[in-house]
C-alpha cells in the first residue's frame, strides 16, 4: 500500500529513476523499505557506538540560518535528511517550517517522500538515475558506501530485485562507484 502511496504522491513513472529512488530509500531504511526509521534509532541498530553519533544533533551546517539549539537534526524519512540547512531548503520547497519543526519529516509518510524526492532531486541523484548510473546516485546519497564493496554489493543485489519487480531489465552498467 505504501508504495502506491508513494508513487502516486510522487506523480512518478515506472522507470529507472524510481528503480534508483527506491533502492537508495530501502537501503537507507536499514532495509525496512519504506518504514521512517528516526536515525538515532537506526543507529543503534546497526552500531555500538550510538551513544556517540546519536548526540549529534546534526546543528554545525554549511549554511548561516537561525536554529533552534533544542532541536536535533538528525536524518529523518525515507533518504534521512539532515542538517539544519537541508530541513530549512526542503521546508522552503515544500511550503512547510521544517527547521523548527524537524519531527514532521518522521510523523507524516507524505512529508517523509517529499523531502526525499527533494534531496533526490536537489543533489543531481534524478540526473544519475536518468543516465541509469546507478553508482553515481549511491556516491551522492552517500560517499562512504563508496567505500565499502560489501555495501556496494548490497545495494546492487537489492537495486536487481527492485528493477525486476518493476519489469526493468537487468543491467551491468554504472553499479559500482
Amino acid at each position: 500500500m505504501k508504495l502506491m502511496v508513494l508513487k502516486h504522491y510522487l506523480n512518478l513513472v515506472l522507470n529507472k529513476k524510481v528503480s534508483d529512488h527506491l533502492i537508495s530509500i530501502r537501503h537507507e531504511q536499514d532495509q525496512s523499505f519504506l518504514v521512517p526509521v528516526p536515525e538515532p534509532l537506526f543507529l543503534s541498530l546497526i552500531s555500538n557506538d550510538f551513544i556517540i553519533l546519536a548526540c549529534n544533533n546534526y546543528q554545525l551546517s554549511w549554511c548561516s540560518i537561525p536554529i533552534h539549539p533544542d532541536l536535533k537534526y538528525y536524518g529523518r524519512g525515507m533518504l534521512k535528511l539532515s542538517y539544519p540547512c537541508n530541513y530549512y531548503n526542503a521546508g522552503n520547497a515544500l511550503g512547510l517550517d521544517l527547521l523548527n519543526h524537524p519531527d514532521l519529516v518522521h510523523q507524516s509518510d507524505k512529508i517523509a517522500a517529499a523531502t526525499a524526492i527533494w534531496y533526490y532531486k536537489e543533489t543531481g541523484m534524478n540526473e544519475f538515475a536518468q543516465q541509469g548510473d546507478f553508482a553515481g546516485t549511491t556516491q551522492r546519497l552517500n560517499k562512504s558506501h563508496c567505500s565499502d564493496n560489501v555495501v556496494q554489493m548490497a545495494r546492487v543485489s537489492i537495486y536487481h530485485k527492485v528493477r525486476h519487480c518493476l519489469g526493468l531489465p537487468k543491467t551491468t552498467v554504472n553499479l559500482i562507484c
